[in-house]
């Protein structure tokens, strides 16, 4: 299989995962009214639309460079692909584990109306499902050496902080936008942030491993099969 800027079968994969993205965000942005707590911040405060607008651009470049045979274009995707993979791993591992058996976790109040679960799959699964597909059909093996993606893990850990705290009006009951967030000190709060920026990295390792693992492979099979015809 061809890993080279120009595969249609890529083309409909972005396509439907923008398509995927855009109805998500309308959705969110119309009907759904934050609780008093959040709505100051608004909803870019949530790491799942960040990460989900991510992942739209990686699709739309994508898209893009596939439709018109861009290699730059396709090469510069290829470098934000795997901060957005790992960035939506987090939100996906996170979301559905808490969301199915510790809501209190997730959000102030468990009673409260949840958004359709059409959209909820379009935020919290379409975006990592879509991209570790492009990855392992259509995608060459990372070139993001491991400690420079370890730095961009850690700095985009401090950057989403940073965004919480400028948005976020705290003195007039503003509060996180995950619950998990909102623990009385700020230590406790930064090894949090901590945690996810090495579970991120970790999870970029295991999928670069997994690429060497099961596309190399291939590729060598596939490889010696043609020397022998």
């Amino acid at each position: 299989m061809a890993r080279t800027a120009g595969d249609f079968r890529a083309i409909g994969l972005n396509l439907a995962a923008v398509a995927s993205g855009i109805y998500a965000v309308h959705y969110i942005s119309t009907y759904v009214e934050l609780p008093p707590h959040l709505a100051g911040a608004g909803h870019w405060q949530f790491l799942t639309n960040i990460s989900l607008l991510l992942s739209q651009i990686v699709f739309a470049l994508g898209g893009v460079a596939h439709f018109f045979k861009l290699d730059s274009l396709f090469r510069l995707k290829n470098n934000l692909h795997p901060i957005a993979l790992a960035v939506e791993c987090i939100v996906t591992g996170i979301y559905w584990p808490l969301r199915i058996m510790f809501i209190h976790i997730l959000v102030k109040d468990p009673n409260a109306k949840f958004i359709p679960l059409s959209v909820d799959l379009c935020l919290h699964l379409v975006p990592v499902l879509g991209l570790a597909i492009d990855y392992f059909f259509f995608m060459p093996k990372w070139t993001v050496l491991p400690r420079f993606s370890l730095g961009a893990c850690v700095v985009l850990a401090g950057l989403y902080w940073w965004w919480l705290k400028i948005i976020i009006d705290f003195e007039n009951g503003g509060e996180y936008p995950y619950m998990f967030l909102n623990v009385p000190d700020e230590l406790t709060r930064v090894l949090i942030f901590g945690v996810v920026a090495l579970l991120a990295f970790a999870l970029f390792m295991t999928l670069r491993l997994m690429h060497d693992l099961l596309i190399c492979a291939d590729i060598t099979e596939d490889e010696k099969l043609k020397k022998e015809k």
